[in-house]
């Protein structure tokens, strides 16, 4: 059995590399974010669920309304955050270890969303089975735990919020 959750956000990102040369100006998209869990329980509990869906999507919703709503998902390298945070010192920014692509998106959410699950208290019961970005109503990347597995270690290099159980956390640096 899967359990999907869906919120919408808008963000802003912009590219540095040249992989695509229009997207290296900030622009936004209305992003829509899907979480897909899989029930791994053996039963339902006496109210005929696996687990109650407030407290399954409840830090799914924060981190996409709290922390990625109106925030600027930017490379790491970018030299315009140092201009923003001068202009709005509280401004929504969310570092990445590389282009802020919908791919990498997704990758560190499911990143982020399969810590949280692992430390709460229905562990036992669910986990990221896979996490979907679309950044238009064209362009959409599903991670799945597979893909997770075989790609999360090229950024062992790095420390950030994707790796944090917080959910509002943005933190990031270089190295361990």
């Amino acid at each position: 059995m899967t359990i999907k959750f869906h919120y919408k956000f808008e963000a802003a990102h912009r590219f540095l590399g040249p992989s695509s040369q229009k997207c290296c100006t900030p622009h936004g998209h209305t992003w829509n974010a899907h979480l897909q869990l899989r029930f791994t329980g053996s039963e339902l509990n006496a109210q005929m669920m696996g687990v109650e869906f407030a407290e399954l999507k409840r830090d799914w919703k924060k981190i996409i309304d709290e922390v990625f709503d109106h925030s600027y998902l930017h490379n790491y390298k970018d030299p315009i955050v140092e201009s923003l945070l001068v202009a709005h010192p509280e401004a929504r920014l969310i570092p990445f270890p590389g282009d802020p692509t919908t791919e990498l998106i997704g990758l560190l959410l499911f990143s982020k969303m399969d810590r949280i699950i692992a430390k709460s208290p229905y562990s036992e019961k669910v986990e990221v089975d896979s996490i979907t970005i679309e950044e238009t109503k064209t362009n959409q990347v599903t991670c799945d735990k597979d893909f997770f597995s075989k790609t999360i270690g090229a950024f062992d290099g790095f420390s950030g919020w994707w790796q944090k159980t917080e959910v509002d956390d943005r933190s990031f640096s270089v190295g361990k």
